[in-house]
Formats: C-alpha cells, sequence, structure tokens
C-alpha cells in the first residue's frame, strides 16, 4: 500500500491543536450570499468564507479542530461575517468560478464589494491559521494590496516576491505572473539579490529566458551565492524540463535534455536520471524497463529510505511477476516495513509475500499491518480482503 504522509501530518497537527481548549466555535451565518456581503459593509467587516466539499478530509479536520478553538473562535466571530459554503452545491458553484477555487480547503476574505482581500489555502494547526488570519486586516499583508502594488507596473523586487508569496500560499499560479515580472528585467540585472530569490522559488520553466541565463552563467550565481543553492536549482530546472518532456510525450527531446544534463556539472544527475526515467517508464506502463531501472535505483540511491522503498515494492506488486525481482521487492518491502513500522509498509509485504507465494508469512505480516492500523485508526477493508485470500489460499 502506498504511505501518505498526509495521515502522519493530520495526527501531529491533532496531537498540536489537541493542547488548546476547546469550549467555543466559530459562529457560522448561513445567509445567502447576497446577504452576507451587505451585512459586511455594514459592520464594515470582512466576509470569511470556509470554502469546503463533503468530500475533503482536511476540510473536516479544520471544522473539528480549528474552529472550535477559543482563540479562533472569539477572533472570528468579534472580527468577521462567518459563512460556511459548500463549494459543490448553490451559490457555491458561483463563488467557487468567481475566485478561481480549485483546491480544498481554501479560505478567502472578501468585503462588502465582493472584492477579494485576503486567501488561505490547506490546512493548519491553530497558532498558524490564528497568526495567518491576522494578516487578513493589515493592509500592506492583504492579498489585494499585494496584487495592486505588482500590477501598477515597473513594481520592485520586494513587491513581486510579495505577490508571488501570496499567491502560493493561497494555492494560486505563480509561474504566469514570475514570468511576467522577468519581463520588466534586464538580462543583467537576473543574477541580483531579489531576482535570484524569484528565480529560485518561483520559475520552474527550463525554455524561460531567465532559466536559460542561469544555466550559462553557473559560475556567476556560485560566486554570488552558495554552490549547494546553485546546483538545487540546476536540478530542479532540469527535473522540471524532463518531466514536461515527458508529459508531452516528447521522448527525442527527453533524451536529448537527459544528454545536457549529464553535462551540466549538476551533482546527483543519475539519481535524478532515475527518477525520471522510473516516472517516464511507469507513464507508459512499460513495467519491464521500470522494474530493471527500479532495481538499480533502489541498490545505488534509496538505501533504508521507508517511503521510497515501499513505493517501488508496491508497484512491482502490481505490475511485476518475475520472480526473481519480486524476491528483491520482498526485501524492500520488509526493509521498509521494519524501519517505519507503519500500517502501510506492513501491507505491502504481507502482499508481495502472499504474490511470492510465501503464505504463512504473508498470513503473518497480514495480521500485524491489521494491528498496525487499528493502532493508527487507519481503515484495512484491503488487507482484511488480502488476509481472507491468503487464508483461501493455506486451506
Amino acid at each position: 500500500m502506498r504511505s501518505f504522509n498526509i495521515v502522519i501530518a493530520s495526527l501531529l497537527l491533532l496531537c498540536l491543536t489537541n493542547s488548546y481548549s476547546q469550549n467555543r466555535s466559530i459562529n457560522f451565518d448561513h445567509s445567502d450570499w447576497k446577504s452576507l456581503l451587505a451585512k459586511a459593509k455594514e459592520t464594515n467587516k470582512l466576509v470569511f468564507v470556509d470554502c469546503y466539499t463533503t468530500w475533503c478530509g482536511p476540510c473536516k479536520w479544520m471544522a473539528a479542530n480549528v474552529f472550535t478553538n477559543d482563540s479562533i473562535a472569539d477572533f472570528y466571530n468579534a472580527n468577521f461575517i462567518n459563512a460556511k459554503i459548500d463549494m459543490e452545491k448553490g451559490e457555491g458553484l458561483e463563488i467557487a468560478k468567481q475566485y478561481g477555487i480549485q483546491a480544498y480547503p481554501t479560505f478567502i476574505y472578501v468585503n462588502g464589494d465582493g472584492t477579494l482581500i485576503y486567501r488561505l489555502c490547506g490546512s493548519s494547526p491553530v497558532k498558524y491559521f490564528l497568526e495567518a488570519s491576522q494578516n487578513a486586516q493589515v493592509p500592506e499583508k492583504q492579498f489585494a494590496t499585494a496584487e495592486k502594488n505588482f500590477n501598477k507596473g515597473n513594481c520592485s523586487g520586494a513587491q513581486a516576491i510579495q505577490y508571488l508569496s501570496t499567491l502560493e500560499e493561497a494555492c494560486m499560479e505563480s509561474a504566469g505572473p514570475a514570468k511576467l515580472y522577468f519581463t520588466t528585467q534586464k538580462e543583467s540585472d537576473y543574477s541580483s539579490t531579489t531576482n535570484w530569490k524569484i528565480l529560485y522559488f518561483f520559475v520552474s520553466d527550463y525554455d524561460s529566458p531567465p532559466l536559460q541565463y542561469f544555466e550559462k552563467n553557473q559560475s556567476l550565481f556560485s560566486k554570488l551565492y552558495t554552490a549547494d543553492s546553485v546546483n538545487q536549482k540546476l536540478k530542479s530546472v532540469y527535473a522540471n524540463g524532463l518531466y514536461k518532456c515527458i508529459e508531452k510525450s516528447d521522448f527525442a527531446a527527453y533524451e536529448t535534455l537527459k544528454t545536457k544534463l549529464k553535462k551540466s556539472g549538476a551533482k546527483h544527475v543519475e539519481e535524478l536520471v532515475a527518477e525520471t526515467d522510473l516516472y517516464r517508464y511507469r507513464k507508459n506502463a512499460d513495467w519491464t524497463n521500470y522494474a530493471l531501472t527500479a532495481i538499480s535505483y533502489v541498490e545505488k540511491f534509496v538505501g533504508d529510505n521507508a517511503d521510497k522503498l515501499n513505493n517501488c515494492a508496491w508497484t512491482f506488486y502490481e505490475h511485476v511477476d518475475n520472480k526473481a525481482q519480486l524476491e528483491k521487492a520482498c526485501k524492500w518491502a520488509k526493509t521498509a516495513s521494519e524501519k517505519s513500522k507503519m500500517y502501510a509498509e506492513t501491507d505491502t509485504y504481507a502482499a508481495l509475500l502472499f504474490k511470492s507465494g510465501k503464505l504463512a508469512e504473508a498470513k503473518t505480516q497480514a495480521q500485524s499491518a491489521i494491528e498496525r492500523a487499528k493502532k493508527e485508526n487507519s481503515e484495512f477493508d484491503e488487507t482484511q480482503k488480502l488476509l481472507d485470500k491468503i487464508n483461501a489460499a493455506i486451506k
């Protein structure tokens, strides 16, 4: 089974939030959108909208663990008109379209005219959510201010960074604005401190002028900044280019770019090439080459990284039938299970043992996986089905 870090993150967030008292909660106003805006204008407050969907797990987590916190409840009830709107029903459909809501949960803060003033995205613990929420009332930190400064023309590098960072925080696209910003910059200024920050964090298109300049002038950037940061950016530039070629199924360009990467002087090139090759073979369902590449990749680069071992092992379970290769995958899964001691990795190990015909061992590991799932409060229906198959095979 694939390992999802979001489960671990949610558990950690839950522990953090439980340290706060939870007696009060945000009072949500269920009036229609027009009425909410009218109330905002009348009270000179912003409308806070919890943009959610019924299937969104993090949305439910926020509702249960953050909106019920006393500090959050007191702040929101005092400062905002609070609304909770399903983006897939009724007025929510038009609101989602109007404000470009595509990720959940998203939290928007709009004034009485319906102008977007501030925006957040994703689940977060109480402390961060409260600090971010307070920024919605500070003009110089508001999304609307950052957008206005950026769009006025000839914005400063600092204003560009603020806007691009705000877009990232709000789960909004920043590549286009970053590209637009660099059209206002001279090539000779690409290496300035501010522009390096923008290039490093917000520009990923391999074919863009600033990245082409960066690649040709690595030594200059290395002198101005750390060699490690330059190498890391160089790798990410090539990785983005390689993945882009794969998505376009332009494998001639992919091979050309791989050759350039190997000559680029970047560190850890072989590992990056192996990872992109694995993605290519997976996307094209070329499981023969995937298996051969994965074996080499694991032996050279993975070590005892439980997550990477588990991902490769599970793919072998799903798509590889060669006995010798499955034996290697069993060893990976065993290492991952022993290293992580988590349900997902143990489930993978049990599945691979079953596929390899090692029924007694498979049964033991399936039972262990179920016990771990219970402790983690994880669903284990698929593992139970696996255990039933094992028991049937043993009989």
